[in-house]
Parts: C-alpha cells; structure tokens; sequence
C-alpha cells in the first residue's frame, strides 16, 4: 500500500508560510514599541532581535518551501546542490543573531554606566543649586545683618550727640532750676494759707518740678555708665517696679494682667536699670489705655536663642506706622504737648543695649501695642513659680 506524502509536504509548507508571517508580526510590533519610546534600548535591541530572526525565518521556511515545489516537480538533484547554501544562509542569520545578542548586552552595560554617570551628575547639580540657595540666603541675611547693623550705628551715634548736647544743657538748666525752687519755697513759708500770692507761687513750684523732672530724665538719658550686673530674678524686678507705679501714679482703673513662665534662668542685669526700663513701659501702657485698660506682663524663656523675653502689651489704640521706625529716637514722642518728654523708651532702648538685648515693638492701630524686652540669660533658674494677675 503507498501512502501519498502530498499532505505532509502542504503541511510543511503551511508552517513555513505561518512561521513567515509570524516573524513580520513581530517585526511589526517591535516596530511599534520602538517608535512609542525610541530611547529604551530594550526594543531596539528587540526590533534588530526580530529582524534577524524574520530573516532567519524567511531564509529556512522559503528553502523549505522550495524543496517541496522542487521535489513535487522533480528536481531533486537542483535542490541537493542549492541545499547547503540554503543551510550556510541560515547559519550566518543565527550567527549574526548572536552577534546583535552580544553586541547589545555591551551597550547596555555602556548605557548603565552612562546612566549611573548622568545621575552622579544630577546628584551633583542637585547639590550645586541647594549650595547655590544656601549661599544666597546666607548672603541675603548677612546684607540684612549688615543693614540693619548700620541702623543701629547709626541710631547710636545720634543718640550720643543728641546725649552730649542734652548732658550740656541739662547741666546749664539744672543750676537756675534748683535756685527757682529753693527760692520759692522759703517764699511759701511766709505766706498764709489760701492767699493769692502763694498760690501763685505754688504754681512756680509746680512747674519748677516739671522742669526738674525733665531735666532728671535729659540727665538719664545722656549718662553712660556701666551697668552693675548680678544675677537678678526677673519677677522680683516687675513685682518692684509694679509696686512703684502703683503708688507714684493714677493707674487705678488700669488692670494688669501677670502671664509669668515657670523655671525661668537667672538674668544677669543692672536691677534698677531694667526696673527703670519696665516702669516706662508699664507707664507708657498706662497712658495707650487712658488709664481704664489692660496691661499684660508676660515671661518666657526661649532655650534655643537662651534668651529670655518680657512683654508689656496693651489693649489701646496702637502705634500708627510710621511712627514705628522713630520710637525710640530721642525727644519723638505721640502724647500731647505737656505730657512727655520723648525720652523714656530712647533710655530704655540705650539700658537694654547696655545688657546686651533687644527691645522691640510691635503694634497695628486699633489692636494695640507689645513691646518686647529680649535679655540674654545667665544659667540656671532662679526664677521659680508661674504668676496669672
């Protein structure tokens, strides 16, 4: 019995054609992967991957292909001799598909060092630009420093001149003052009670004070001496200088309020200068409030700076703005004429230097004022205890 070799020979042929089509369908979506993202390495290596093994494909299914067509027509012996070229064909597509293989797996070593270099550069762009922004806010805050240093100085020079002139004057005024007064005052003992004339020269008197008073302040405010530093208890110095301003003004519908922190350091301080300091502010308080407000004295320690802080904020009207910046410039003053000399917070601001602080203020119209007293501490905490007024 012969069996016909015809359906294996269109069977053969058939997977040659399908493995034909096959490789070009996956040269088409190499293709496709390829044009989606042309720098991946990996379908570039898969689209030459493919286009050598399409070839390979085609080189092998076609010879097959065309030895069944020969071998149906007879021409065996064509084929023996085409047969071996057919075979070298396909031996060279494998050996270049090896080639691409190898070729590819050292471009991609190449590509990962190259990626690992672009990254050490990024890394090191990154830290360029985060140095370059550290510089120039470092910069920017020095010039900030330096600007407001040169504030400062030049603050302090005016405040020397404006002391020396005021140190001549008050001398040259404080002679004749206490002259007037003396004089005055043994006048009033030969007068008697509810005559005109000594009432007239009561009103000398009264004003003769004031003038003393002013020149007192215009005395305070040119002296430079040292400070004599000791470690203070700051309560002790606000509960002293509270007791003083009840008892030396009308202050009795003020309410002040204590807000005190706990285990606060040691400052060290000149006890009666910082006393001074925070009478004039408490005062000038007393004054925003038109003796019927509130005031708030508060304490804390701030571990990070080692300073510590004490505020005198009021519930008045406020600072206008452009008041802020003269403050504390000697003689500028925003109560009436008669009512103050504009020197208390221009010798408050020259003690708190002295120590060493700050004294700053902050104020919007309407919201009231807080004037802040920034010290720097000692060591250890005297200061025991929290006050709540």
């Amino acid at each position: 019995m012969i069996v016909s070799a015809i359906p294996i020979r269109l069977v053969d042929m058939a997977g040659s054609a399908l493995m034909i089509l096959f490789s070009l369908l996956c040269v088409q979506q190499a293709l496709r992967l390829r044009r989606k993202d042309p720098k991946n390495l990996v379908w570039t290596y898969l689209l030459w991957l493919c286009f050598c093994l399409a070839g390979f494909a085609v080189s092998r299914s076609g010879g097959h292909i065309l030895k069944q067509f020969m071998t149906m027509a007879g021409l065996e012996p064509v084929w023996g001799a085409m047969g071996p070229v057919a075979g070298g064909i396909n031996t060279f597509l494998l050996i270049i598909v090896a080639a691409v293989t190898l070729f590819f797996n050292r471009v991609r070593h190449v590509y990962q060092q190259i990626n690992k270099d672009k990254q050490a550069l990024q890394s090191a762009h990154n830290e360029l630009l985060a140095l370059n922004q550290s510089l120039e806010k470092r910069v920017r805050e020095r010039t900030d420093a330096l600007v407001e240093h040169e504030k400062q100085m030049a603050h302090a020079d005016r405040l020397a001149s404006i002391g020396q002139l005021s140190s001549g004057i008050a001398h040259e005024i404080n002679n004749p003052l206490g002259i007037i007064q003396g004089y005055t005052q043994l006048l009033l003992r030969g007068e008697p009670e509810g005559g005109q004339r000594r009432e007239d020269l009561q009103i000398i008197l009264k004003h003769a004070k004031s003038c003393k008073a002013i020149v007192e302040d215009l005395l305070n405010f040119a002296r430079r001496s040292q400070p004599e530093m000791a470690d203070i208890n700051i309560h002790e110095v606000i509960e002293d200088a509270l007791v003083f301003i009840r008892h030396r003004s009308k202050m009795e519908n003020v309410r002040i309020e204590k807000n005190f922190g706990q285990d606060l350091p040691a400052v060290r301080m000149d006890e009666k200068k910082i006393k001074q300091v925070l009478v004039n502010l408490v005062m000038n308080a007393g004054h925003a409030v038109s003796q019927s407000g509130t005031i708030t004295i508060s304490t804390q320690y701030d571990p990070r700076q080692r300073q510590l802080v004490v505020g005198v904020a009021d519930d008045g009207y406020g600072i206008e703005k452009r008041h802020l910046s003269r403050i504390f410039d000697p003689f500028f003053t925003t109560k009436p004429t008669g009512e103050g000399t504009g020197l208390g917070l221009a010798v408050s601001y020259g003690i708190v230097k002295s120590h060493g602080g700050e004294i700053v203020v902050e104020s919007r119209p309407g919201q009231g004022a807080v004037f802040r007293v920034i010290l720097p501490v000692a060591g250890k905490a005297i200061a025991k205890g929290a006050y709540h007024g």
